[in-house]
C-alpha cells in the first residue's frame, strides 16, 4: 500500500483529505507512475501565519502510485445502475457522463455552444451551488430544479415544470440528479439512459495513471489555495495591525492632547472659582454695607417723619394763634374806624355849627343885604348862641379819647397779629423744611433699599457663580483624572498595537513564503499534469478533461504575479 496524505488548512480545525489505495485489489502485480508523481519526498512541515495554521503534510514512501477503481456500476439491472449511478456526486456524473460519450458528443466541440463540454462543468457547479449538501450531493429536489432551469434560460410554467420533471426524473424518485437532465438534454443527440449505464469508462492504467495526477494537483492545488487564503488573511491582518497601530498612535495622540487640554481647563477653573470666591466676599461685604445703610436710612427717616409730624402740629396751633391775633386786629381797627368815625361825625356836626354861625354873623354885617336879611340872620344867630353846646362838647371829648384808646388797641392788635404770623411763618417754613427732609430721608431709604436688593442680587449671584466654579472645578478634575486614565490607556493600546504590528508583519513573511513553497509544488504539479496530457490514451477522456479543467480553475485563485513568476523560474 501506498499512501497519500494531502493538505489541510487549520483555521479553527484541521480537516485532512487522505486517499488509500490497495493495488492487489486490482493487479496482481504492482505499476509504477515515476515519470508522474515524481514529487520530493517530504516528512512533516508546520507553517503558522498568525492565527491561521497551514499545515502541509505529503508523505511519499517511494514514488510509486496504485490507485483502485470500479470500471462499471453494480446492479443487477439497468435501473438499479441508473441509481447507483444517481447516487454518485455531481462531479462524479459529469465526468462519467463525459468519458461515456466523449467521441459522440464533445471531442472536438470545444467552440459548439450546444455540445461544449464546458456547459457540463457550468451546469455541475449550479447544481452544487443550489444543492445544500454542495459538492457531497448528487440530485435536487423539484423547487430547485426549477431554479436551475430558470438560471440556464429555461423558465417554464408550474405544469410544464412538473411535466419536464416526470419526463427527467427516470428513477421516479421525485427528485432530479445531474445525470437525468443531462439524458433528457441530449436525447436528441442520441443520448439513451440504459446506454450510459453499461458505457466503459477508463482502462486500469489510465485511471490509476489519472487518479494519481489528479491527486497530486489536488494536493497541490489545495496547499497552494490554502497558503494563498492564509498570505491574504495575513497580509490583511497585517494592514488592519498597520491601520490599528496607527489609528492607536492617533487616539494616543490625540488622548494626550485631551490630557493636557484638560490640566488647562482644570488650572483655569481654578483660577475662575478664585476670583468668584474673591467677588462672593466682596458682595457680601458690600451687602453688609447696604443693609447698614438702609437700616440708618429708615431710622432717619422716620425720626424726619416724626419731626415733620410735631411741626405740622405746630403750625397748626401757630397758624391758629395768628388767626386769633389777626381777628383781634380786625377787631380793633373796626372798633378805631367806628370810633373815628363816631369822632369825625360831631366834628363834623361841630363844624357845621360853627360854619352856620360865621355866615349868620356875616349876613348880619353885610350892608348889601336888605334890612330883613340882616335881622333874620341876627336873630337865627342869636338863636344858636342860646342853644345848649355841652352834650356836643362832651361827645367830642369822649370820643377823642375813644378813638385814641381804639388806636392803640389797634396798634397793640397789629403787633400781636404780626408776631404771631411771623411765628406762624417760621414754624410753616421749619415744616417745610422738615417735610423736605422728610422726603429726601424717604428718598435715601427707598435708595438704600434698592441698593442693599442689589447688593444681595449680587451675592446671590456671586454665591451661585462660586457653586458654579467650584462645580466646574471639580468636573474638570474628573475630566483631567479620566484624561490621564485615557491617556495611560491609549499609551498601553499603541504597545500593544505596536507589538501586534509586528507579530502580524512576521506571519506575513511567513505566509508568503509558504504561498511561494505551495505555488512552487502547484507548478510541479501542473508540469506532471501535462506530462500525462501529452500521452495518448484511449479512453477516458472526458475523466482528463474534467481534470485539466478543475486545475485551470484553481489557477484563476492563485496570484498571477507570482504563479508568473514561478512558471518563468520552472522554464528555465
Amino acid at each position: 500500500r501506498r499512501w497519500v496524505t494531502t493538505i489541510a488548512h487549520k483555521s479553527n480545525a484541521r480537516n485532512s483529505l487522505a486517499s488509500s489505495i490497495d493495488p492487489e485489489s486490482i493487479y496482481p502485480k504492482r505499476s509504477t507512475l515515476t515519470d508522474l508523481c515524481r514529487l520530493p519526498n517530504l516528512r512533516k512541515r508546520k507553517e503558522q501565519t498568525n492565527d491561521n495554521l497551514l499545515v502541509i503534510r505529503q508523505e511519499f514512501h517511494s514514488n510509486n502510485f496504485l490507485i483502485a477503481s470500479t470500471m462499471a456500476l453494480e446492479g443487477k439491472n439497468d435501473m438499479e445502475k441508473m441509481k447507483k449511478l444517481n447516487a454518485k456526486t455531481y462531479t462524479e456524473q459529469a465526468v462519467w457522463f463525459l468519458n461515456a460519450y466523449w467521441k459522440q458528443l464533445f471531442e472536438g466541440a470545444e467552440g459548439d455552444k450546444v455540445k461544449t463540454p464546458e456547459n457540463l462543468w457550468t451546469w455541475t457547479q449550479l447544481f452544487i451551488e443550489l444543492d445544500p449538501k454542495k459538492k457531497k450531493g448528487n440530485e435536487l429536489d423539484e423547487f430547485k430544479a426549477h431554479v436551475f432551469l430558470e438560471k440556464i434560460g429555461r423558465t417554464l410554467s408550474v405544469r410544464d415544470m412538473r411535466t419536464y420533471l416526470k419526463s427527467v426524473d427516470i428513477d421516479f424518485n421525485r427528485k432530479v440528479s445531474l445525470t437525468e437532465f443531462l439524458v433528457c438534454h441530449f436525447q436528441d443527440h442520441g443520448v439513451k439512459w440504459q446506454e450510459l449505464v453499461n458505457a466503459a469508462q477508463d482502462d486500469e492504467k489510465s485511471k490509476a495513471e489519472r487518479e494519481a495526477a489528479q491527486a497530486a494537483v489536488t494536493a497541490a492545488s489545495e496547499a497552494a489555495a490554502a497558503a494563498r487564503d492564509s498570505a491574504k488573511i495575513a497580509r490583511d491582518n497585517e494592514s488592519k495591525a498597520s491601520a490599528a497601530a496607527r489609528e492607536a498612535a492617533a487616539r494616543e495622540e490625540v488622548s494626550h492632547a485631551e490630557e493636557k487640554k484638560a490640566k488647562t481647563a482644570e488650572a483655569k477653573c481654578a483660577e475662575v472659582k478664585a476670583i468668584a470666591v474673591a467677588k462672593a466676599a466682596e458682595a457680601k461685604r458690600t451687602e453688609e454695607i447696604a443693609f447698614k445703610t438702609a437700616a440708618e436710612a429708615k431710622a432717619s427717616a422716620e425720626e424726619a417723619l416724626a419731626k415733620e409730624a410735631d411741626l405740622k402740629e405746630a403750625e397748626l396751633v401757630a397758624k391758629g394763634k395768628a388767626n386769633e391775633a389777626q381777628k383781634a386786629e380786625n377787631d380793633a381797627k373796626k372798633a378805631a374806624s367806628e370810633a373815628k368815625a363816631a369822632l369825625d361825625k360831631v366834628l363834623l356836626e361841630e363844624k357845621k355849627y360853627k360854619d352856620k354861625m360865621a355866615k349868620l354873623a356875616k349876613d348880619k354885617e353885610d350892608m348889601s343885604l336888605g334890612i330883613v336879611k340882616r335881622n333874620k340872620a341876627a336873630n337865627l344867630l342869636d338863636q344858636l348862641k342860646s342853644k345848649p353846646t355841652l352834650a356836643l362838647q362832651t361827645a367830642k371829648i369822649t370820643l377823642a379819647a375813644a378813638e385814641k384808646k381804639a388806636d392803640k388797641a389797634k396798634k397793640k392788635a397789629e403787633k400781636a397779629a404780626k408776631k404771631a404770623t411771623e411765628a406762624a411763618d417760621k414754624i410753616s417754613a421749619a415744616a417745610s423744611a422738615a417735610e423736605a427732609a422728610r422726603k429726601s430721608a424717604v428718598e435715601a431709604k427707598e435708595k438704600a433699599d434698592g441698593d442693599a436688593k442689589v447688593a444681595k442680587a449680587d451675592r446671590e449671584a456671586s454665591d451661585e457663580a462660586e457653586k458654579k466654579a467650584n462645580l466646574a472645578l471639580i468636573a474638570a478634575s474628573d475630566a483631567r483624572a479620566e484624561a490621564e486614565k485615557a491617556a495611560r490607556s491609549a499609551e498601553k493600546a499603541r504597545q500593544a498595537a505596536d507589538k501586534a504590528k509586528e507579530e502580524a508583519e512576521t506571519a506575513r513573511k511567513q505566509a508568503d513564503g509558504d504561498l511561494e513553497d505551495a505555488q512552487k509544488a502547484m507548478s510541479e504539479a501542473e508540469a506532471k499534469l501535462k506530462e500525462l496530457l501529452s500521452k495518448p490514451r484511449g479512453s477516458g477522456q472526458g475523466a482528463t478533461w474534467w481534470l485539466e479543467r478543475e486545475f485551470a480553475e484553481a489557477k484563476k485563485y492563485m496570484p498571477k504575479a507570482k504563479l508568473a513568476k514561478l512558471a518563468k523560474k520552472m522554464a528555465k
